[in-house]
């Protein structure tokens, strides 16, 4: 029988892991939803960091023994307080987990069921940015250059690591491409942090240089979304280990997830995590088709780590922006919900993934990320209105 140790005690090995050689252990304990004892963990960091990604908060010790998902505290605090009182903002991060994952009543091609998984009941930037910002920020707690961090950003990590940065007793620098939302510059400003909008920078990749550049100069840390493991890291411990939960909760037939393309920080750790939780999992990607702005999105060969380099079975689909926002529509006028518009690509993107299937008579379940609220593009919900009536004329 397995004697089970808090992994909180090996945090100082689990942080002295770099890479991402332990997936493979991962994926193993998440495909026979057991982790193997072992005796000595302190000769082993890379299952200890296996364990601590997939939402482990216990290790088991022993010969020949193993423990269950379960055992392992995988699905432990999952859940609000009943109060649902908070006594500071970061626990309000913390506790407010998991974020809603409620059934569309859009029927998909064949009858499949829509299920949405609504990223901004995260509290500080209201998107799925305040995850990996919460990670990347706690990692460096204590080691940050002058206590100022920065970073490129479209807008929602912007916000994120404004506000987070705030709690945590950092400065922050924001670096916007000349096309972010308007909010994206507005919030962290509200939070003291320090913004520029680069007129000459077409997207985020355009500023990373600049920001690395000036790290140097001004001796910040350059907290680098893009290209850091916490990113990734932090979805397979939050959004990923979330989404496996909730769909055994709910009993879903899981066929597939969909969501579209930024950093690919959590498309792909939710792929990883789902599909070696489950056989047959598909991933459904939403791009930005040639020529097309879509907010807070891009293309593949723009420059993405996480989606290129892991072993995930995915499919991208072009998608215009026409095409995304009459999605938005799609599921408003039948929901009562307005998500953002790239949230209405990974829709679109999965419909044109399932049209034309033939599903062997099997009804089964879908989940599309959508990450954040579409209350923030209300001038893309206008246009699409003003051309649509036009066009009805």
């Amino acid at each position: 029988m397995a004697s089970l140790e808090d992994l909180n005690k090996y945090h100082h090995l689990i942080e002295g892991v770099r890479g991402l050689s332990y997936l493979e252990t991962a994926r193993r304990i998440l495909s026979n939803l057991t982790a193997p004892c072992i005796e000595g963990p302190e000769g082993d960091p890379d299952y200890l960091k296996a364990l601590y990604v997939i939402g482990a908060k216990r290790v088991p010790i022993g010969r020949g023994c193993s423990a269950s998902l379960e055992e392992l505290g995988v699905f432990e605090n999952l859940g609000p307080p009943a109060s649902m009182v908070f006594d500071n903002p970061l626990s309000l991060y913390i506790r407010l987990k998991p974020t809603p994952l409620v059934r569309s009543r859009y029927i998909l091609p064949e009858g499949s069921r829509l299920w949405l998984k609504l990223e901004w009941y995260n509290p500080y930037s209201l998107s799925v940015k305040d995850r990996p910002a919460f990670e990347i920020l706690s990692r460096i707690e204590g080691k940050a250059d002058g206590g100022e961090v920065g970073d490129a950003s479209s807008a929602n990590f912007g916000v994120a690591l404004s506000s987070i940065a705030l709690l945590k007793g950092f400065k922050a620098r924001v670096y916007l491409p000349r096309r972010a939302e308007e909010f994206g510059s507005l919030v962290p400003r509200l939070m003291g942090a320090w913004v520029t909008v680069d007129p000459n920078a077409e997207s985020t990749v355009h500023l990373i240089s600049r920001v690395r550049r000036e790290a140097r100069q001004a001796g910040f840390t350059h907290v680098n979304q893009f290209f850091n493991d916490a990113n990734f890291e932090a979805h397979m411990r939050g959004l990923a280990r979330e989404l496996f939960y909730q769909s055994r909760v709910a009993g879903l037939r899981l066929g597939g997830v969909a969501g579209s393309l930024g950093t690919s920080g959590h498309m792909a750790a939710v792929s990883f995590y789902l599909q070696s939780a489950y056989r047959g999992v598909e991933t459904v990607l939403a791009q930005p088709a040639e020529g097309e702005n879509i907010p807070g999105i891009r293309r593949v060969e723009t420059g993405m780590l996480w989606i290129n380099i892991l072993d995930i079975d995915h499919t991208v689909y072009d998608v215009t922006l026409d095409e995304a926002m009459e999605m938005v529509r799609e599921i408003a006028s039948r929901d009562g919900i307005l998500i953002n518009p790239s949230g209405g690509a990974a829709v679109a993107a999965l419909i044109k993934h399932l049209r034309g299937r033939e599903s062997g008579g099997r009804r089964l379940d879908y989940i599309v990320i959508v990450p954040d609220t579409g209350y923030k593009y209300l001038g893309y919900v206008k246009k699409y209105l003003e051309e649509s009536s036009r066009g009805g004329d």
